[in-house]
């Protein structure tokens, strides 16, 4: 019996001292789960960079965000960090730690896209894998108004009973609509620009600019990935509040990045009449500036758009013509970067005469054209998957390159002109610019709309639909 005693007392204390061991462990744990690592941030010295990591067996987690030393904004960005981290503890509070092959993980970072007198704008991107082919990324933002000592809501920004969704809703889906991939979906991409403040809801307020953010499979098919969209704070002057356009309290302190995507002019809300006439004037080998702005100041005066095929050697050096070509409603295409037959060249080497064009295009308007013109209209079924763009040739060309004759050029064109026909000329050249001057006058007189190329395209579309 004494035996026994013996053996239940020393069985006791083994499980009070294991007990006690698995305490200290799961204490030790629980404390190692959130640390909290503090750095400087390398843009804004006075902002620290708080870190709640855990590197577990199972699931690891990174989440970091600001400290401004403001109280009331740091005590909320805390309180957001903290419960993504909760949140993603729930969601993986099941796990199979042994036999998991693949660790959940969450990583949140930022970014501060403004810090001025009157505003902060912070851009969360969250990355989260629970399982499953892939993780998912979402955005998230955060615009702070020091006066008002507060968070701002896209309601906050634009002035009592302005019809700010309807305008956003326009020019965003105007935008958007530019690229053929995203235009692809039309439904999903008028669902995800429609008048609501949810489609709303995630932006920056910057120096220049008020930038909208949409989620992936917002307004386009997953694989295009999230999109964004920058417009000048000047076209939105009536609408938004004052000390949210003030340059003094609203200017950044360093200089902020120019935005990917710039929305340099309000879309037009006048239609295209499919049931009128149609034609669709192109000018190639531009920009340059005397004989390209006579042309824009013509159609300017009748009412008329145009499309433009550019070439990026001469792009680089007339910017502010190019910008005028979109700000006035006309289209820009790609014409390669100095004008080779591309089927002479290597693939790789006619997909950079392109891509260059494209992205100096990209880099100077925010616009990245959807349509190539190969120079002679050379062109192959290989460069033409390559290129991933819509290829537009022409219907009549007057060989105003050839022939530097005004009364010629006008005549060949008028003598061709046709409901729905493209017409080839060059803006280069003095003779075609006058010559263009009278065509567009013509053509009007003659109840002509002068569209632009993918307006043309629209045109024929909803008439084969009828």
């Amino acid at each position: 019996m004494a035996k026994r005693i013996k053996w239940f007392h020393v069985l006791i204390a083994v499980v009070c001292v294991v007990g006690l061991i698995g305490f200290f462990h799961n204490h030790s744990l629980k404390k190692e789960t959130v640390m909290n690592k503090v750095r400087t941030d390398s843009q804004y010295g006075n902002v620290e960079i708080a870190t709640l990591v855990n590197d577990g067996k199972t699931f690891n987690y990174a989440v970091n965000y600001p400290v401004f030393k403001n109280e009331k904004m740091d005590s909320a960005l805390k309180r957001f960090a903290e419960k993504e981290v909760r949140q993603f503890q729930k969601e993986t509070k099941d796990v199979d730690q042994e036999h998991t092959t693949k660790r959940n993980e969450l990583n949140v970072d930022y970014k501060i896209v403004h810090y001025a007198k009157q505003t902060v704008a912070i851009v969360f991107n969250e990355y989260k894998y629970i399982g499953g082919a892939h993780g998912q990324t979402v955005k998230k933002t955060f615009n702070y108004d020091f006066s008002k000592q507060a968070f701002l809501s896209i309601d906050d920004i634009f002035k009592e009973d302005a019809d700010y969704l309807h305008k956003l809703s326009l020019i965003a889906y105007h935008e958007l609509k530019k690229n053929k991939d995203i235009a692809a979906d039309d439904a999903l991409l008028k669902e995800g620009t429609a008048p609501k403040k949810e489609n709303f809801s995630r932006f920056a307020i910057k120096e220049d600019y008020i930038e909208l953010y949409f989620d992936t499979y917002q307004v386009a098919a997953g694989y295009l990935g999230e999109q964004s969209i920058a417009i000048k704070k000047s076209l939105l002057k009536d609408i938004l509040k004052e000390q949210y356009i003030d340059k003094a309290k609203n200017k950044n302190k360093i200089k902020e990045q120019k935005p990917k995507h710039e929305v340099i002019s309000l879309p037009k809300e006048e239609t295209v009449d499919p049931n009128q006439k149609v034609i669709a004037l192109t000018f190639d080998d531009g920009p340059n500036p005397a004989t390209t702005n006579q042309i824009l100041d013509s159609l300017k005066k009748y009412k008329g758009h145009a499309t433009f095929f550019v070439l990026g050697s001469r792009v680089q050096y007339y910017p502010e013509t190019l910008i005028r070509m979109l700000k006035e409603g006309n289209e820009v295409g790609n014409h390669s970067w100095s004008h080779p037959l591309l089927t002479r060249l290597s693939v790789k080497e006619a997909l950079k005469q392109i891509n260059d064009t494209q992205d100096i295009i990209e880099k100077i308007s925010g616009y990245r054209p959807t349509l190539v013109r190969p120079p002679y209209g050379g062109i192959n079924d290989e460069l033409r998957s390559q290129m991933k763009m819509d290829v537009a040739l022409w219907d009549v060309d007057p060989e105003d390159w050839k022939d530097r004759n005004k009364k010629t050029i006008v005549d060949r064109v008028m003598n061709q002109a046709g409901d729905g026909r493209t017409i080839l000329i060059h803006d280069i050249y003095r003779t075609s610019a006058d010559a263009a001057d009278e065509i567009i006058k013509k053509l009007t007189d003659q109840g002509y709309q002068l569209v632009t190329v993918s307006q043309l395209e629209e045109v024929k579309k909803q008439r084969e639909a009828k």
